[in-house]
């Protein structure tokens, strides 16, 4: 007992803590603002966070310790477990930002942190890598409509490649736009079922992420765990251990790296939503990504900057990242809507597409001399996901949060390149 933590703490400070939360929330009196949200995400994210992991066979293979805090926040909520008022709150403090600083400190502190030369040679892998994956996603979307018998049309269009256009926008606004001026029917006619198949699609990657990260650990040689290229290695934490070592663990010191690497990583996505005004059709987080590729390539940040930008994805990630998957499922999982949908004939679909990602990305990858596993999880898993949410549940999953930046860019690039795709290939299968 005296070796659980929960939340980072002992349960000696997690029970009490919690206790006094849960009486504050369902006496009414937890407070209505950022500090309540915080507080309630803390002791029910941690639970969920720990349990999931310890389920047998769930909790190693298939990524329990995501699907128990999204499933469980959204699960909360569907039994009226939850207060409205803490709801609300949560759901504010969700879509108040919250989720994209987050992605910006794993994004930006693992592009700095990367070696120059690898970073360059895998970005360079990384686009053909991704659009070889896509042609597989479409054969095997059109080998499913054989299988079961479905119209092309159905299986490609209305339940496939929604998933691929780029995350919850793409699905929930952009496809249904290119389908409503061909079709001639609202833009609403698509949304609420294409953002359910979204949902389930994420939900299969995570499944595949867990699986994936057990193979790899079965057979090592398959996997450059989170490094794309073959012989690279992954120096990030030396680096900042050798870091801390030097400076003689000094808070004040730790402190002010942490301060900075706050501030490079907002910077990034100011300058990002910059780039998005001058050129929209690039999400500002993908152009954050870019702009910092083209910083590190260059050398223009110097290495104690690099690694505080390091450091603080560390902290982001080890004390934000169960609040985060937690929040995202009380506030944005509609349980209800996603069971409506949990049919066999489109679990098959969703299943062949994500399929086709993961061969179509080993396959190219293997070629550009990539290691298998990652480039699956890397590439294939993250272009059927809903974004920077579904990076986060699949990299985490998977054990590669370093990998956020390349899942960024596949995502958000592929998004922009497959609407592109589904408004060229729609005439010939309408």
């Amino acid at each position: 007992m005296n070796d659980i933590r929960i939340a980072n703490l002992k349960l000696v400070y997690y029970i009490p803590l919690t206790i006094v939360i849960l009486i504050a929330t369902y006496m009414g009196v937890l407070n209505d603002d950022i500090v309540g949200s915080f507080a309630y995400l803390f002791v029910i994210s941690g639970a969920l966070f720990y349990i999931g992991g310890k389920i047998p066979i769930i909790g190693k293979w298939f990524g329990g310790a995501v699907l128990l805090p999204l499933f469980g926040g959204s699960a909360l909520v569907y039994f009226n477990l939850i207060p409205q008022p803490v709801i609300k709150g949560v759901s504010t403090l969700i879509g108040s930002g919250l989720i994209n600083v987050f992605l910006a400190a794993i994004i930006i502190g693992s592009i700095l942190s990367m070696d120059r030369k690898v970073l360059l040679s895998s970005a360079m892998r990384l686009i053909p890598t991704m659009l070889v994956a896509q042609i597989f996603v479409i054969l095997f979307l059109y080998l499913s409509s054989l299988v079961l018998g479905i119209k092309p049309l159905e299986s490609i269009f209305m339940i496939g490649l929604p998933n691929y256009a780029g995350g919850s926008s793409g699905a929930l606004a952009v496809v249904p736009a290119i389908y409503s001026s061909f079709f001639h029917k609202a833009v609403g006619t698509w949304s609420a079922k294409f953002i359910v198949y979204l949902n389930i699609s994420n939900v299969i990657c995570v499944l595949f992420a867990g699986l994936l990260n057990q193979v790899g650990k079965k057979h090592p040689e398959w996997t450059g765990n989170g490094q794309l290229l073959k012989n690279t290695k992954n120096d990030i934490e030396k680096k900042g251990s050798q870091k801390k070592k030097d400076q003689g663990q000094d808070i004040k010191s730790l402190a002010g790296r942490l301060g900075s690497g706050f501030f490079v990583s907002m910077g990034f996505l100011v300058a990002g939503s910059i780039m998005q005004a001058i050129i929209s059709q690039i999400n500002y987080i993908a152009w954050a990504a870019i702009l910092v590729i083209l910083v590190k390539a260059f050398g223009l940040f110097d290495e104690s900057l690099c690694i505080s930008a390091n450091e603080w994805r560390i902290f982001v990630q080890k004390v934000f990242l169960p609040i985060i998957i937690t929040g995202i499922g009380i506030s944005s999982l509609d349980f209800a809507q996603v069971l409506s949908y949990l049919r066999p004939v489109n679990l098959v679909v969703l299943i062949m597409a994500v399929v086709g990602a993961m061969i179509g990305s080993l396959i190219m990858g293997m070629l550009l001399k990539m290691n298998p596993i990652d480039s699956m999880i890397g590439i294939g898993l993250q272009l059927g996901n809903l974004g920077g949410t579904g990076a986060i549940t699949t990299l985490q999953t998977s054990e590669r949060m370093n990998m956020m930046p390349f899942a960024t860019i596949a995502n958000r690039l592929g998004g922009a390149i497959m609407l592109i795709e589904i408004s060229f290939l729609l005439p010939y299968f309408a």
